[in-house]
């Protein structure tokens, strides 16, 4: 439970950087504006489809972590993940260093989302948020390593899912209240960014440290069955 409670806190602290990564895109969206119904069940839609390439990408890194499940290797990876996010909390533009930028791939990604941006309908908004979450973003990566750290595919696929919702509320306030988010709102946002990505830092590496402490730090035993088969056993994951 606590992972994906980090995994959403970490989700609404990206949700800073996502208005000025995300924000451009949200303002754009075909919405049908007739009435305040019509226009939270389009950006519904629109961050439904960006959660869900979110839990793909989570299901796809979970499979890689699951085939490498040595539990000294995550303890270790924890730890330095941890230390990791708490040094670019306060080096934000480090993020900008940890995207992995394909020309190509975001030219595609461009081109169909500018497709969709000029029709409208629930459909699009959907085919909008899948195709968004698809964007080379330093917090994405932040995100995809933390979920790594599930050890599993659908554990991955649910820390993507708890990050997306985290995400949710700031990119729900852009579409309803885009007048209201001035450059001023913007820099407090920002004030608290490097405070908050500091204390899911300290959880990361608390539960990477195997100290034993029930949720917060979880004793990590390795146990040998039959036929010197090794497993690891998390306790929280019981």
């Amino acid at each position: 439970m606590i992972f994906l409670i980090g995994s959403f806190i970490l989700g609404l602290a990206g949700s800073f950087h996502c208005i000025g990564m995300c924000g451009p895109i949200a303002l754009a969206l075909p919405l049908n504006r007739q009435s305040s119904g019509t226009m939270l069940l389009g950006i519904l839609a629109a961050n439904l489809g960006r959660i869900i390439t979110y839990m793909l990408l989570g299901f796809v890194i979970g499979t890689i972590g699951y085939s490498i499940q040595l539990f000294r290797i995550f303890q270790v990876l924890s730890v330095l993940f941890g230390i990791g996010l708490i040094l670019i909390a306060w080096r934000k533009h480090w993020l900008k260093r940890i995207e992995l930028r394909t020309p190509g791939l975001q030219n595609w990604i461009s081109k169909k989302m500018s497709l969709l941006l000029h029709q409208k309908g629930t459909s699009k908004l959907f085919g909008i948020g899948l195709l968004n979450g698809l964007l080379p973003c330093g917090m994405i990566f932040l995100a995809l390593a933390n979920a790594l750290l599930a050890a599993n595919p659908i554990g991955s696929a649910a820390a993507m899912a708890a990050f997306g919702l985290g995400t949710l509320p700031a990119l729900l306030g852009v579409g309803f209240f885009a007048q209201r988010i001035n450059q001023a709102f913007r820099t407090k946002l920002m004030t608290a960014f490097p405070y908050i990505l500091s204390v899911i830092g300290l959880m990361i590496i608390l539960r990477g440290a195997n100290l034993g402490i029930p949720v917060l730090s979880p004793k990590m035993e390795e146990q040998t069955k039959p036929g010197d088969q090794k497993t690891v056993v998390i306790e929280c994951h019981k």
